[in-house]
This record gives C-alpha cells, sequence and structure tokens, in this order.
C-alpha cells in the first residue's frame, strides 16, 4: 500500500472524494465536496494496494463502463429531487399518449396502425425533449415514450403462436437507447423499464407452447367438467387429471426463478455504481431489483415447503436491505425491512402453531423481540471489525480534521 501521513486523502475504495487515514488504517470518516460524511460501510477490511489518482477512480475492471456514465452528466451521480410538478406532468403525457392511441385506433385497430402512432408519439416526444426547455413539457415526454415504446414493440413483434421473448427485447433495447442517447439521456426511469423488460423477456421463455388459458380451454371445451372448475381447478381425486395444474406450476416456478435471478443481478449492480458514486444510475437498477425480487419470492416462497419458506423470505430480506442501507436508499431498506419482518413473523408462527389470540399476541411478541434483536447484534459485529481495522485500539483513532474543500 502507499504509504501515508494521517490525514484526508482520495478514498482508495472509489465511494467518496475523500477519506480519513488515522496514520495506521483508513477509516469509515469520508468527505465529498468538503463535506463530511459517514461510511455505511466503515472503514473497509481490505486494504487497497495504491490510492487511485482521481477521487472517484475510473480504472480496473468496469472502467469503461463508470467513463461512460461519467460522461452521462451529473444525473448519473446524484438522485433527482423529487418534483410533484415533473410527475404530474408526465403521467399527463401517458395520458396523453393513450388518448392518441385511442383517437388514432378507434373501433378498428390494426398493427401498422399502432406502429405508425407510436412511431409518430416516439419522435414527437424526442423533439420536445430536444427543443423545449420547459420542465413540463420535457416530463410529459418521458410519459409518452413509456406508452408508447411497448406499444411499438408489441405490434412489430407480436404474431399468432410467437412468445413474448422478442417483445420484451426489443422493448427493453429501445427503452436503454432511449436513456444511453441524447433526448432522453440518463432518464433513469427508461433504464429501469429496459431492465424490467429483460427479465420478463426470459422470463417468457419459461412459457409452454401454449398459454395456459388456451390449455385450459381446451380441457372445458373437451368436456372435462368433472375434473377441472370453471377456473381451471383440479377437482378430480384422479392424478391423471391434474396435468394442467402441475404444469401452470412448473411454469411460474421457473418464471420466479428468473425474476429472482435478475433481481439479485440488479441489486448486485446497484451496489457495484454506488460504491462507484453513480447513484442517479444505481436508482434505476435498484427499482428494477425490487421489484424482479418480489415478483420472484411471490411467486416462488411457496416451493421451499412450510418451514424453509420463512427462512427464504428472510434470506432475500437481508439482502435487500442491506443493499438499500449501503447506498442509503429508503425504499430498498425498508421493502427489505418489511420482508425480514414478515418472514420472522411466519417463521415463529410456523413453529408455535398458535390456536388462540393469546398465542397469536405471542407469535408477535417473540418475533418482535427478534426483529429488535437484529440490528442490536450488528453493532459488536460492526464494533470488532473497526477495531481490527485499526490495529484492536479504536480509542487511539485521532479524530479527523475538517476536510479542505
Amino acid at each position: 500500500m502507499t504509504e501515508h501521513e494521517a490525514g484526508w486523502h482520495n478514498d482508495p475504495y472509489g465511494r467518496f472524494q475523500q477519506r480519513y487515514f488515522n496514520g495506521t488504517a483508513w477509516t469509515e470518516h469520508v468527505a465529498t465536496g468538503g463535506t463530511q460524511q459517514v461510511d455505511p460501510l466503515g472503514a473497509s477490511t481490505v486494504i487497497p494496494i495504491a490510492t487511485p489518482a482521481t477521487a472517484f477512480a475510473t480504472g480496473g475492471k468496469g472502467a469503461g463502463v463508470v467513463t461512460f456514465l461519467d460522461a452521462a452528466g451529473p444525473d448519473s451521480r446524484e438522485r433527482p429531487t423529487p418534483s410533484l410538478r415533473a410527475a404530474v406532468a408526465g403521467l399527463g403525457g401517458a395520458v396523453l399518449a393513450g388518448g392518441a392511441f385511442a383517437i388514432v385506433l378507434g373501433d378498428n385497430p390494426s398493427r401498422s396502425k399502432i406502429i405508425a402512432i407510436s412511431a409518430v408519439l416516439i419522435a414527437a416526444a424526442w423533439a420536445l425533449r430536444m427543443y423545449v426547455k420547459l420542465a413540463e413539457v420535457r416530463a410529459a415526454a418521458v410519459g409518452v415514450v413509456v406508452l408508447a415504446i411497448p406499444a411499438f414493440g408489441a405490434a412489430v413483434t407480436v404474431r399468432n403462436g410467437t412468445s413474448g421473448f422478442w417483445t420484451g427485447l426489443l422493448v427493453s433495447a429501445l427503452f436503454i437507447a432511449a436513456w444511453a442517447f441524447p433526448g432522453f439521456k440518463s432518464r433513469n426511469l427508461l433504464l429501469a423499464l429496459g431492465a424490467l423488460a429483460l427479465v420478463s423477456a426470459f422470463g417468457s421463455l419459461t412459457s409452454t407452447d401454449r398459454s395456459d388459458v388456451e390449455r385450459c380451454q381446451q380441457y372445458l371445451d373437451d368436456g372435462d367438467f368433472e375434473s377441472f372448475d370453471a377456473n381451471c381447478q383440479n377437482v378430480s381425486n384422479d392424478s391423471s387429471s391434474s396435468i394442467l395444474p402441475v404444469e401452470l406450476t412448473d411454469n411460474l416456478g421457473d418464471q420466479g426463478t428468473v425474476y429472482l435471478v435478475g433481481g439479485a443481478l440488479f441489486l448486485g449492480l446497484t451496489w457495484w455504481l454506488d460504491r462507484r458514486g453513480h447513484h442517479g444510475t444505481g436508482t434505476a437498477f435498484a427499482a428494477a431489483g425490487l421489484v424482479s425480487t418480489l415478483v420472484g419470492v411471490g411467486t416462488l416462497a411457496n416451493d421451499f415447503g412450510e418451514t424453509w419458506a420463512p427462512l427464504f423470505v428472510l434470506a432475500v430480506g437481508l439482502v435487500v436491505a442491506f443493499v438499500g442501507a449501503h447506498g442509503a436508499r429508503r425504499a430498498t431498506t425498508w421493502w427489505g425491512a418489511v420482508l425480514t419482518t414478515i418472514a420472522t413473523v411466519w417463521f415463529v408462527a410456523v413453529q408455535w402453531e398458535p390456536g388462540s389470540t393469546a398465542a397469536n399476541g405471542a407469535v408477535l411478541v417473540v418475533s418482535g423481540l427478534v426483529l429488535v434483536a437484529i440490528p442490536l447484534i450488528d453493532d459488536p459485529i460492526r464494533a470488532a471489525m473497526k477495531a481490527r481495522d485499526t490495529g484492536g485500539n479504536s480509542s487511539d483513532v485521532p479524530s479527523p480534521p475538517t476536510p479542505a474543500k
């Protein structure tokens, strides 16, 4: 490691602009633009070989991605300030696009009409983004493409008997292209939608050759009313009549796996981007990862059985909360905490099997105590890690001076 005197230096981990070196180890005290903060991760247990020359290192793995994001402007690093006016205008743009579709398509919609009106709306929205400076109009343009791009992708790709893979792939490519190129550049909502469309595309590959609704209808049309009810639920004791429900369950399980894997990848990207200071772009993947993870957990939970299902949800919830806390992301942290809470209560209830109101209350009391204990256990772990990073004597660590702006 490069030798340093005690003081403020470029952050060797690339998460902030500066980090305080106490003469022995890097500490959790960090600063960006002269504003001092405390790194949520604390001092890293990994000591870098050398300090990068810049505040946010762009060398090493992913250097090309970081360079591209640096060129995207401040929106890639900073999360946008919420704006009620922009939100309402954006939703208004989506409503306007819906009205345009209804007027043009009328009662006789066709693929050619959908393609034409979608292309016109996308082009008009791009022109508004490029040449109109009024913030509300620009926000409305984003709302227009949020509706027009999926319509265009579906109209171009959907054919009789085709799966949704190519539709999802094209929609994903269009959203990501819009996010990357001038006009809609760095509109992270578009990147999030592109990521979700990509997961949906791969999820559709797990579908059977014919849709579940068509399979159900075939059984009912053939007069198999004794084995299946109107909702395609198996009501027969004959195991040979369980083909449809088994296929449907397997299909949902496969799609749940795809969504859970996609969610894990997106949350991993969120972590990686947060470490490199690109919190704006990370927000897009955080949103996509959160949605994908919730869909995957909701689909797969019952496949783990009564005992293991809550443990599965608990593990996922803790991971989501950890990623959220690492990047100071409120929504992600809270959703992870909600999953953790549900899983804890679920697990205690399964073990206890309460049979009265008092027993239900006892389940909640025990679950609450467990949830309170989880963060308490975290404190000594962090203290031990900090003591190890500072040579076992954290009391000798000098307080860092105010960083230079």
